[in-house]
């Protein structure tokens, strides 16, 4: 199964830290915990939207207050990504690393969102689902089951390949030359940082097999024949 800690190196280098823009939708619901240098007042911290650090509180076992919030100590971080993105797409389910990193870090990015909806993660996997499979699946553990079945497959390189194009013709459908660069230059990042680990179950067993293979041949055509 998949490891949340695997992804958070790749997402923490990523984002900045505190912010105050009002160019992000984010400052909607700013925080009570001072100022940028902006004048405005802060309501992102390393990714963590002030709003998402109070709601995810409780479940987390931490307290929203200002320290906690400007400091954004890595245990605090860890828990607000395990509880409120990875557990959303039910990362711990999914057989695949690179699989499941992809649908937590589309979450990350753009929000799980509504099935019937037009944003977030889960309509645009339906859409991604329904375009590449013909397979209308309308639920997280659909999904999961069907990434899945495509891993016991030895599908899951060719699923990785066309879940980095579809996001890729995603971004450029979006027409915000302003953005396009840096939204593809984070995807090719992501692609190279989650290629190795896009191998199917049944693929490094194959792999394993071969390699038990070639190892007992040189053994027996070494030492089988002088016994």
């Amino acid at each position: 199964m998949a490891d949340y800690k695997n992804i958070i190196p790749f997402i923490k280098k990523a984002e900045g830290g505190l912010a105050s823009s009002t160019k992000d939708s984010a400052s909607k619901h700013p925080s009570n915990c001072g100022h940028g240098k902006d004048g405005n007042p802060y309501h992102t911290n390393k990714g963590v939207q002030w709003q998402t650090f109070v709601s995810l509180a409780s479940k987390g076992g931490y307290t929203a207050n200002c320290s906690g919030f400007l400091n954004m100590p890595d245990i605090i971080w860890g828990k607000i990504f395990k509880i409120g993105y990875w557990d959303a797409v039910k990362g711990d389910s999914i057989n695949n690393q690179a699989i499941a990193n992809t649908f937590a870090e589309m979450t990350w990015g753009s929000g799980l969102g509504n099935i019937d909806g037009t944003s977030g993660t889960l309509p645009f996997l339906r859409k991604f689902f329904n375009s590449n499979y013909s397979k209308d699946l309308t639920s997280v553990n659909a999904m999961v089951d069907f990434v899945n079945q495509l891993d016991s497959e030895g599908k899951t390189p060719d699923l990785f390949e066309k879940l980095n194009t579809f996001r890729a013709s995603k971004y450029q459908a979006m027409n915000q030359p302003t953005y396009l660069k840096g939204w593809l230059n984070r995807l090719n990042k992501f692609y190279l940082w989650n290629k190795p680990y896009a191998i199917s179950k049944t693929t490094k067993i194959g792999i394993s097999a071969v390699t038990i293979i070639v190892i007992g041949a040189f053994i027996y055509k070494y030492y089988g024949r002088r016994s």
